[in-house]
């Protein structure tokens, strides 16, 4: 598809970096709310190449969600911006499901073309309710009302973080009751693992007999207590439904 006809905004990653950090130090020396407002609402106006904002906030779980707004449409109902609070898991039944959004202008991020799509940049939202209160179950706006009260309060300044988590599995080693395939990668891991699990189900009576040597394998183990148990119980019953021995007795 030709791009002549198109004028979206797509910034470099150094000036990425540059208006980002700039954004970020507005909001380390607390710039006052309105002043950076004045200045996004300047900088969306000015700025011709930007055809959409992307507003987003986060739901009880810490999914994050991201509404789409034509920036005209935006400039113009930025202070009343509503959603469907029902589509929402455990944010409003469906009877009461409007909420409004509230623009945190202190938020505004510039993000790479090549993955959210050239002209388009991204600013956090404010959950209110319909009262105009904050809502109780916007865990970011909770967060940062606490933190301003503790800053207000004592003079505290909270640093809050994506925390990323990873899991490295380590290639188990073969067992000496087990026939496991050696593992090269976090893959082949995973699939030994699966086949491992699908041997237990087709030999319960190797059960007793199992142990889980890999501490990280975690579906291997609960796998063995729960067959172990199936097993168990299968036994009880069978032993409570087969007829007792008979004594055979002579008589002289």
């Amino acid at each position: 598809m030709s791009t002549d006809l198109r004028n979206f905004l797509a910034l470099t990653y150094d000036e990425l970096e540059e208006m980002n950090l700039k954004a970020k130090e507005q909001r380390r020396t607390r710039v006052a709310t309105h002043k950076i407002q004045e200045e996004r609402l300047k900088y969306l106006t000015d700025e011709k190449r930007i055809k959409a904002v992307t507003v987003l906030f986060s739901d009880l779980e810490g999914r994050l969600h991201m509404l789409d707004y034509d920036k005209k449409f935006l400039l113009k109902s930025y202070d009343n911006l509503t959603f469907d609070g029902s589509s929402i898991r455990g944010f409003t039944a469906q009877r009461e499901s409007d909420l409004r959004l509230g623009i945190d202008w202190s938020a505004f991020y510039w993000a790479p073309a090549d993955v959210f799509g050239s002209g388009k940049v991204l600013v956090f939202g404010e959950v209110i309710d319909k009262g105009g209160t904050p809502y109780a179950g916007d865990i970011r706006g909770v967060l940062k009302s606490y933190a301003e009260t503790l800053y207000k309060k004592k003079g505290y300044t909270l640093n809050a973080a994506n925390e990323i988590e990873g899991f490295l599995f380590k290639a188990p080693t073969p067992s000496a009751t087990t026939t496991r395939p050696a593992a090269s990668s976090n893959t082949s891991t995973l699939a030994a693992t699966i086949t491992h699990c699908r041997a237990i189900r087709c030999a319960p009576s190797l059960i007793p007999r199992l142990k889980c040597s890999d501490p990280w394998d975690f579906r291997t183990r609960k796998t063995i207590r729960k067959l172990r148990l199936r097993n168990l119980k299968s036994t009880t019953a069978t032993e409570r439904s087969s007829p007792p021995p008979t004594r055979s007795s002579s008589i002289s």
